[in-house]
């Protein structure tokens, strides 16, 4: 008896299959998670160091695209962690929640990166007047 994915496949539905998954990571790329938080609120660290001369160009971006995936991949393993753990009809609520906290740390990251951005371009147009 065959069952998971080698039963899809083998029933002509591994198009279904693919499809279910670009629709599912399209999904969750559109979505704000904490780990977008996180890695905005390092990116903004590194811009810093990056104008104040203490990392190169090639650091700059190398560490911002390492933490992007670092982060990124992280979030989505202790989701699927979580849910396997849970693996209840609440994981529907919990999901819901995470998107709610994600969109929650997005956008404070957001503001305080705006503010500390224009405090930065304050201090630098005072400085060449």
């Amino acid at each position: 008896m065959k069952s998971g994915f080698s039963e899809i496949i083998s029933s002509g539905n591994g198009n279904t299959l693919i499809l279910t998954a670009l629709i599912a990571a399209a999904i969750a790329n559109a979505l704000p998670t904490p780990a977008d938080g996180l890695y905005f609120s390092y990116q903004q660290k590194l811009k810093q160091r990056l104008n104040d001369g203490d990392i190169t160009p090639k650091e700059f971006w190398t560490k911002n695209i390492g933490y992007h995936y670092l982060f990124e991949s992280m979030w989505y393993v202790l989701v699927i962690i979580f849910v396997l753990a849970v693996n209840t009809k609440f994981e529907n609520n919990v999901k819901l929640l995470l998107f709610i906290v994600g969109g929650g740390v997005v956008l404070g990251v957001w503001k305080k990166n705006i503010e500390k951005d224009e405090e930065i371009l304050k201090n630098k147009n005072a400085g060449t007047k």
